[in-house]
Parts: structure tokens; sequence; C-alpha cells
């Protein structure tokens, strides 16, 4: 374990611990105010920074879209690695812990993925990077199931229920869906042992 760091290294942390409190900002405007309302004024007064300090660090709204964007993919990256390490450590099936931590990752970035996808329906190609996580992460998974296209059914189940939160189609009790993403996972965990 290392305890002290370069200043070059200082400097990159502290940098990347100023986009974060930015990006932090623009999700909370987002979550708020909905994808319309992002701008770098609306952002330097819900962050407390410079407009100046904000520019520094995310020249327009699209370089703060395409920030949150790879934040977020990021995330969904280390979540995913995450329970797949997790699950081979315990000797587990792979494939129910990765459904469990889409169902989970989802439930909890519902609010920023519709605006980010607002956001991306003006620009497309915003999307590309999500486009490719998503691949990735379906094309490994796949290649790890012993039933690749029952994979594939959950994955599409999950982003069904995803959409679902994120249009606002509450067709769904919180009872049942509970018991629909029980029951998803169930069905993996079935063919995995």
């Amino acid at each position: 374990m290392r305890c002290s760091m370069t200043r070059s290294e200082a400097l990159s942390e502290d940098k990347r611990s100023t986009r974060d409190a930015i990006l932090d900002a623009a999700e909370r405007v987002v979550e708020r105010e909905g994808a319309r309302r992002l701008t770098i004024d609306a952002v330097v007064r819900e962050s407390g920074f410079s407009k100046g300090g904000v520019l520094y660090n995310f020249a327009s709204k699209q370089a703060l879209v395409e920030g949150m964007i790879e934040r977020m993919v990021r995330s969904v990256e280390a979540e995913m690695e995450g329970a797949f390490r997790s699950a081979e450590e315990r000797g587990e099936p792979v494939l129910p812990a990765l459904i469990r931590a889409v169902i989970g990752h989802r439930k909890h970035n519902s609010r920023v993925s519709m605006a980010l996808l607002a956001a991306a329906a003006e620009n497309p190609e915003l999307i590309d990077p999500v486009r490719d996580c998503v691949t990735e992460m379906r094309q490994a998974i796949a290649e790890r199931s012993r039933d690749p296209d029952l994979a594939r059914i959950a994955f599409l189940a999950a982003d069904g229920l995803h959409f679902a939160d994120i249009l606002g189609l509450d067709f769904l009790t919180p009872d049942e869906r509970a018991r629909v993403e029980g029951r998803l996972v169930d069905l993996v965990s079935e063919t995995s042992s």
C-alpha cells in the first residue's frame, strides 16, 4: 500500500475531486430540474464553484454531459467487475450476481439515466460509450453463461424494468417488482447450477 503521493498525483487527485464535485452538482440539477435545465450557469449555482472553474473542467454543456455519461459507464463497469469478482471468489455462479448488480445499479440511477437519455436525444453520439459498454458487458456475460440466450433474456428483462422506471411506467407494485426481480435472479440461478 502506498501512503504518500507525488505532487503531480496530488494535483491529479484534486482535479478529479473537483470534476466529481462538478458532476455531482450537474446530476443534482438534472435530477431536480431535468436535462433541458442543465446549463453551465445552473451547475455553477449548484456547485458553488466559479464559472471559470466549471468551464476549466468542462468547456461546454456537451462536455459536461459527456463527463456524466463517462462517469456512469465507469460506475457500471466497476459494479459489474465487483459482482463478477465477488461471485468467483465465493465459488458462486456469476450470472445471478451480475443480474443483481444490474438491477441494483439501475434502481439507484434511473433519474440521471432518463436525463442523460434526453440529452443524448439532442446529440445521439453521446450515447456511444454506453452502447459500447453494454455490448462488451453482454458479450462477456454470454461467454461465461451455460445458457447465453437465457442470459440475454435476463438482461433484456432488467433493461425493460429500468426503462419502465425511466419512463414512469409504474405497472408493478413494489411487491410485484421485488417478486419479478427475485424470479429473474432465480431463473438464471437454476441454469447456473
